[in-house]
């Protein structure tokens, strides 16, 4: 290889050295920036978290305190109702227990006025009865008179014998009969007065029926309702305190890039360089180390070998 080809090999292989070393900064300085963003973000993460637990736990207490008031207003409406309906009822009860009492009084009066009436009706049936035997009393007592104004006259006339008798058996046949009359007229008046006293006590026994029918029940207290029971309350369940594994793992940086890799390939191309230059140094003359038209290899170092080498071309 001719000394012209190795310098470029060893030119090329540093600036591949260099090459590579540029790159392994730039993906160093990504892997950096995403390792960071990464943490800032587990970090955000973690908080928001947080928040949201502490958002839950609020609402958690509201909603026990909301569920207990609602259930405290619950039962003391519940409670206000049943003392109402309670009044309700006591007043609803004295209404009835007045109407009741009104009724009674009404029943009271009216047997006490069909007492009355009946009473009254009998009196009239028995005042017509007396005045209809005192009438027959006094047809009966003028019968008599008249039967015994005939008999006198019959004797002061002078009649005797047979004609006298029949004289006085037609008056006695009349006074009989005026008599029979006057009795079955009686009787038919004490007839006529019983029936009128069984109707009287019929009117006032169905009079009685229509004001027993029209009393009003003794009303019963209706039974009281039941006490309100208390409104059950519902349970939430209080948010459970985030834990480490809520917040997912922490992020871990990347492996970062080495340019070393780049350098061993770049001095491994610049050796071979090298070598492959001495070994054609037959055709060129080469001084190292002082010593002309020899090659000491053993002089030369690879961190300095550049800086020691000399090429007389000789031109």
């Amino acid at each position: 290889m001719d000394p012209f080809s190795a310098i470029l090999g060893i030119g090329s292989a540093v600036f591949g050295g260099l090459a590579g070393q540029a790159e392994a900064d730039a993906q160093n300085r990504a892997i950096e920036k995403q390792h960071k963003y990464n943490m800032q973000s587990w970090r955000y993460g973690r908080r928001s978290t947080m928040a949201d637990w502490r958002q839950s736990t609020k609402q958690w207490r509201l909603n026990e305190k909301n569920e207990e008031t609602l259930g405290a207003f619950k039962d003391a409406t519940n409670l206000q109702d049943w003392l109402y309906n309670l009044k309700i009822q006591d007043f609803e009860y004295a209404s009835q227990m007045k109407q009741y009492a009104k009724s009674e009084q009404i029943y009271g009066q009216q047997l006490t006025f069909n007492q009355m009436a009946q009473s009254a009706a009998k009196e009239a049936e028995y005042r017509k009865l007396e005045e209809t035997k005192n009438e027959l009393l006094y047809q009966n007592q003028d019968i008599v008179i008249k039967a015994l104004q005939a008999e006198g006259l019959t004797a002061v006339k002078g009649q005797q014998g047979r004609s006298a008798a029949k004289m006085e058996q037609a008056e006695l046949a009349s006074l009989g009969r005026n008599q029979a009359i006057l009795a079955q007229s009686l009787l038919s008046a004490n007839t006529d007065t019983g029936a009128a006293l069984r109707k009287i006590a019929n009117d006032k026994f169905g009079a009685d029926l229509a004001a027993q029918a029209s009393r009003m029940l003794q009303p019963d207290r209706l039974p009281e309702p039941p006490k309100p029971l208390t409104t059950p309350r519902a349970e939430y369940l209080k948010p459970r305190r985030p834990k480490k594994f809520d917040f997912g793992p922490k992020p871990v940086k990347g492996a970062m890039a080495s340019s070393t890799g780049a350098w061993m390939g770049a001095a491994t191309q610049g050796l071979s360089s090298i070598a492959g230059a001495i070994g054609s140094g037959s055709k060129y003359n080469f001084n190292i180390g002082n010593t002309p038209s020899t090659s000491n290899l053993g002089s030369l170092g690879s961190s300095n070998f550049a800086r020691n080498m000399s090429l007389d071309l000789g031109f």
